[in-house]
């Protein structure tokens, strides 16, 4: 006869379920043998302030691709997200002093000096050594150069966004101003800014009209004298007079706004000749729809900096950079990763159809000019002869940790020199003494153990 007694089927169900779980956990220890998983953190955002759609969504295909790609080694990629831009140095620093930051991750700019100096970025210099497959040719310099520091490579680059001026041509034709590009220095930007500047209200002759919006002491110096710092990073390296003429050149572009500050928006409404503008920017806004809903009420266009009397044409270039931890288990996976995000011709053209960056790859940046992108109704297209000349005269930011802060103390004195009428000789000293200064002093920073 059968036991239909109650307690029995409850024995039976738990011997069923003790079976499930031992099999189960005897997966998952098969799963985690054969399985090497390694993290990737990642961030919702940029430093050159462009919205980006779905901002994962080129990380996930990535991870597709490779996991597809190593297939037969079972590497594992799992994603940690939700951390916005702005909170990203601080949530990430967080998880390094406690032990538990990911095996490879992105970079903020201003974070990969520090990170490189107290050793949490293992040095790539013998995995690219070893690599049967990265070429150093095949990215380009520029963006290569963002993730060296003191000589070594510490992150490969994913992407890019180079940056240019934009005018209004419409603007331009009205008031009968023309460029001479051959002839594209401060003195002739300056006379277009002054020309460009004026009172259309008749309201105590404040201007409404302006010459250019968001130019400042980066794109003047840069194009005028390229060492702010000396070779070893450890003392100012600018030259007096370049520095007195580029402050002496804000000062005259300051005093042609009569102290008026220009707003955001007032380039789209028509209000400015030109803009400090980057590529992200140029593909989101020279397309369909947002084209339309921004920059459709006149013709506009993309130009270089002006130079400088003792220099030449150059913009800052902004690269998203990936990393490895120092303190990564498994190495040699993690920079097979990382070589495969930066090199790889398949997805690196899928950063040109689903971002508003620029591949870093050269023969992807070849593919996509040979597909003969054209302007028309729908996209806006940069020349590539430009977008060449662009990237190979940007600059990157200095490769030592305490830039950022010096950045910030150099800034706000310059703009002190320019709207305050400060004078200039004791201002150029002081910005030398502040650079000195911050160099010479330790930082507090120790080495990660």
């Amino acid at each position: 006869m059968t036991d239909h007694h109650p307690s029995h089927r409850i024995r039976w169900l738990l011997v069923s379920i003790a079976v499930l779980v031992l099999i189960g956990g005897y997966a998952i220890i098969r799963y985690q043998q054969k399985t090497i998983v390694i993290q990737l953190s990642l961030y919702s955002g940029n430093s050159w302030g462009v919205p980006q759609n779905f901002a994962y969504a080129i990380y996930d295909r990535v991870v597709q691709m490779f996991e597809e790609n190593q297939k037969e080694k079972n590497y594992h990629v799992v994603l940690k997200t939700g951390t916005m831009y702005k909170d990203y140095s601080e949530w990430f620093a967080q998880l390094v002093l406690k032990g538990r930051e990911p095996d490879v991750f992105l970079i903020l700019e201003e974070d990969f000096n520090t990170y490189a100096a107290i050793g949490l970025l293992e040095n790539l210099d013998s995995y690219i050594d070893r690599s049967k497959t990265f070429n150093k040719d095949d990215i380009f310099p520029k963006a290569l150069e963002a993730g060296r520091y003191q000589g070594h490579q510490f992150s490969l680059p994913i992407s890019m966004v180079p940056s240019f001026l934009i005018y209004n041509v419409s603007l331009f034709e009205k008031l009968g101003l023309q460029l001479d590009l051959e002839n594209w220095t401060w003195d002739q930007f300056y006379e277009h800014c002054k020309a460009l500047t004026a009172d259309n209200t008749d309201e105590e002759d404040i201007p409404n009209c302006f010459g250019v919006e968001g130019y400042d002491w980066h794109q003047a110096f840069y194009t005028n004298d390229g060492n702010l710092f000396n070779a070893n990073g450890n003392l100012a390296g600018f030259k007096d007079d370049r520095m007195l003429e580029m402050i002496g050149f804000l000062k005259d572009l300051y005093v042609l706004n009569k102290g008026t500050i220009i707003k955001e928006g007032d380039f789209e409404r028509g209000n400015v000749g030109f803009k400090t503008f980057n590529f992200s920017e140029f593909r989101v806004y020279g397309s369909y729809p947002y084209r339309f809903l921004r920059y459709d009420d006149f013709d506009w266009d993309a130009i270089p900096f002006p130079s400088g009397p003792n220099g030449n044409s150059a913009s800052k270039l902004y690269t998203v950079q990936i990393g490895m931890s120092s303190r990564c288990k498994h190495k040699e996976v993690a920079f097979a990763f990382l070589e495969f995000i930066s090199s790889n011709k398949d997805f690196q053209y899928e950063i040109w159809k689903y971002t508003n960056t620029l591949p870093v790859n050269r023969t992807v940046f070849d593919r996509i000019y040979s597909e003969d992108i054209k302007e028309n109704g729908e996209v806006k297209a940069l020349d590539r002869d430009f977008l060449e000349y662009i990237l190979a005269s940007s600059y990157i930011d200095p490769d030592f940790k305490k830039y950022s802060l010096i950045d910030n103390s150099i800034t706000q004195r310059i703009f002190k020199i320019v709207a305050q009428d400060e004078d200039p000789l004791v201002g150029v000293q002081e910005i030398r003494n502040l650079i000195n200064q911050e160099l010479s002093t330790d930082t507090g920073v120790k080495p990660i153990q």
